[in-house]
């Protein structure tokens, strides 16, 4: 979103309101610093002792005086008044030395307030010459950034040279200036530090106290100037700068080098700062208010001090009748009436300070995250209401920068989403163009492409609806085909009425399927095949139709009752019916097939197969009398029911006798072929082997049951592959 009006870039500004805030926190410590430690300093120099200035004296007399005030005696007391302050100014005489300290001559003897080599005269001068060094550092750093932006308010033209330094360095602005700022206090604070650890000696005690407490003051009040102007710069990169330094294209992602930040952090930071800068300022004030009973050097102490001290304490526990020395209430500490004066002024200054930082911190990180979230708003109402090419700048690193830059990636799709909807539509539009200049220029054919091109329009309106009535009109027929399908295999009944106990697992992939069994009865004996045609679905459909129809063909009409027999006039009758030579190229399909002919009365086995075993299982008595089940596996012959490359060889006839309660199981391979389990591969036979093996104590009903669960279990959430057919009969 570009602003209308470009922004003024603010570097002297922030300078010198960082500076101003700086002074504000630390010399209202300073001249409180200074008026409590002024008595000390006095006392010190003897500025008030009774000697020959006669001060206290003077003051005594003045006191008397005013006690016996009348108007009578009023000009008498000024003529007094006058006298003393004549005597007062000419015994002594101020003057300024040299370095600039101020000292007093007392009969001659020169008594100076601080020492002109103390650590206070040291620290403003290098804070005054470093101070005027980071302006014209900040000045130097700051002058592109002036200069890029006046050219861009007047619209004039601006070197290559100055954008590739703004667009590098202006991520950096917030902290760089921050540093530039602050530069002289983190010297001079590493200078205090040095010289406190150092050893220097001070002047008096005083002194020493007062700076030591100075470096504390200097340090918090360093740290706040760092996070003013870092703030304020960072607020105005994010909401002002960055909108003219950066291409519109980049800003819809983030620019900044290192991913991350979080909202709560600045929050965390800005609750830290509000919450112990008043508290710090008003702890700072009340420890520097409290003064220490020892100062008071009285070895006892009256009734009338423990009652100032520790107030009505005192008498409710009878403190005033005990005696006490200075050793048991030396630790005590207590805040005279100047001192609370003084801390409340203090205090007040402090705060008024204090919120006027903190209110404008508060705005900067309000607002760093309001705006962007509006600008957000606006342009989802702008795309909710058809403008596709709204996008939002990318301002902050956290998570609203995020959201914006997920925000813009949305619209970038959406907007190529409905340009490839344009690009069709043009290609469309230019289609019916090229035919209807064709209809123009063949006017002998203008009726039948005036309906072409009817016919086309329509049928690329009525596209999708066309597509969906087709694919129901096929998924009908090929539903249809079900019931055709279905009607051509054997019933169940069929078998339940010459057979005790069987299944048919029967799952094909698609509605239709290309396997199929096939069962019929032929004198006296059961007649029943699990075939698998190539392919599945319509095409598997279609030759098991053509498999089914064959056998019956075969067996019925033609008479024949051997099973490989039957295998091989089925081989010749595919091949003929579906005309395979064997030529290059020519499609191979093909049926794979078991057949078994079962005398249910002798317990006779006949089997013939192609590329398709028989399992039989029955139960063997071992050495040691126990019974255990056995698997006989009747391999099928190695060619297909179809044309085969080799030359085609009769099927093997397979004859064996038959015990009660065997079990004969014939399947495609759709169940053992079919992928699964935790690496995907497939079931395999030796797998479906011993899954028999592990059933055959169950009735037959519930072997089918088992087989299925085991078959879903295994699939798992792959697709079937092939259709699935298994069939179990057992005597």
């Amino acid at each position: 979103m570009e602003q209308q009006v470009t922004s003024s870039y603010h570097g002297f500004r922030i300078f010198l309101i960082s500076s101003i805030f700086f002074f504000l926190l630390v010399f209202p410590f300073m001249i409180y610093m200074g008026i409590q430690s002024l008595p000390a300093v006095a006392e010190r120099e003897g500025l008030f002792r009774n000697d020959s200035t006669g001060l206290t004296n003077s003051s005594k007399i003045f006191s008397d005086s005013i006690s016996e005030f009348t108007p009578e005696n009023f000009d008498s007391l000024i003529n007094q008044a006058v006298v003393k302050g004549e005597k007062l100014a000419d015994t002594i005489v101020k003057k300024r030395t040299p370095g600039g300290i101020i000292s007093f001559q007392d009969d001659g003897e020169e008594v100076n307030a601080f020492d002109k080599k103390g650590p206070f005269l040291k620290f403003f001068k290098w804070f005054f010459m470093l101070t005027l060094l980071s302006y014209i550092a900040g000045l130097m750093y700051n002058i592109r950034f002036k200069i890029f932006f006046k050219r861009k308010q007047r619209k004039q033209e601006i070197s290559e040279k100055i954008q590739s330094f703004c667009k590098k360095q202006l991520l950096h602005t917030p902290l760089v200036n921050a540093l530039i700022i602050t530069l002289p206090n983190l010297v001079l604070i590493i200078f205090s530090l040095v010289y406190i650890l150092s050893g220097h000696e001070y002047s008096t005690d005083t002194e020493r106290d007062l700076f030591v407490q100075f470096f504390y003051l200097t340090l918090a009040a360093s740290l706040l100037e760092f996070l003013f102007a870092f703030y304020w710069q960072k607020h105005r990169v994010q909401l002002k700068y960055i909108d003219y330094v950066y291409p519109a294209e980049e800003l819809r992602t983030r620019v900044f080098r290192r991913k991350g930040g979080k909202i709560r952090h600045r929050y965390i930071i800005a609750s830290v700062i509000t919450t112990l800068l008043p508290l710090l300022i008003v702890a700072v004030y009340l420890i520097l208010s409290m003064t220490s009973v020892k100062e008071l050097d009285l070895d006892t102490i009256s009734n009338e001090q423990i009652d100032i001290l520790i107030g009505p304490w005192g008498s409710l526990f009878h403190l005033d009748q005990v005696s006490f020395n200075m050793e048991k209430l030396g630790w005590l500490f207590y805040v005279n009436a100047g001192d609370s004066l003084l801390m409340i002024i203090g205090i007040c200054n402090g705060i008024l300070v204090t919120f006027i930082y903190l209110l404008l911190l508060i705005k900067w990180t309000s607002q760093d995250i309001t705006r962007p979230v509006k600008e957000i708003l606006m342009n989802m109402r702008n795309t909710k209401g058809g403008a596709i090419e709204q996008y939002t700048i990318v301002r902050t690193n956290d998570e609203i920068g995020e959201l914006a830059e997920g925000y813009n990636e949305m619209t970038s799709k959406i907007h190529d989403h409905m340009e490839h909807i344009f690009t069709m539509n043009r290609d469309l539009e230019l289609t019916v163009e090229e035919r209807t200049q064709e209809v123009v220029m063949q006017k002998e054919e203008i009726e039948a492409q005036k309906e072409e091109i009817e016919a086309q329009l329509d049928l690329t309106m009525l596209q999708r609806d066309t597509i969906s009535n087709q694919k129901e009109q096929i998924l009908d027929s090929i539903r249809y085909a079900e019931k055709i399908q279905s009607a051509l295999l054997p019933p169940d009944r069929y078998l339940a009425e010459s057979l005790t106990d069987h299944f048919i697992l029967f799952k094909p992939r698609d509605i239709v399927s290309g396997d199929y069994y096939w069962t019929t009865f032929k004198d006296g004996k059961l007649l029943i095949a699990v075939a698998d045609c190539t392919g599945h679905g319509v095409p598997g459909a279609f030759l098991s139709v053509l498999g089914i129809s064959s056998m019956n063909e075969i067996v019925n009409r033609e008479g024949i009752s051997k099973a490989s027999h039957i295998l091989e006039h089925l081989r010749n009758f595919v091949i003929q019916t579906l005309h395979q030579t064997g030529a290059r190229g020519e499609a191979q399909d093909g049926i794979e097939i078991a057949l078994c002919i079962i005398d249910t009365k002798k317990l006779s086995l006949e089997f013939a197969g192609a590329n398709r075993p028989l399992y039989l299982v029955r139960s063997v008595t071992g050495k040691t009398g126990e019974t255990k089940p056995e698997l006989i596996h009747i391999r099928g012959d190695r060619m297909p029911i179809g044309i085969y490359q080799q030359e085609a060889d009769p099927f093997t006839n397979h004859s064996l006798k038959l015990k009660k309660d065997d079990t004969i199981y014939l399947f495609s391979d759709g169940y053992t072929d079919q992928l699964g389990g935790a690496k995907r591969k497939t079931f395999r036979s030796v797998h479906f082997r011993e899954l028999l093996m592990q059933i055959q104590d169950k009735t037959m009903d519930q072997q089918k049951r088992i087989l299925l669960e085991n078959h879903e279990s295994w699939r798992g959430e792959v697709e079937q592959i092939d259709d699935i057919l298994v069939v179990g009969i057992r005597l």
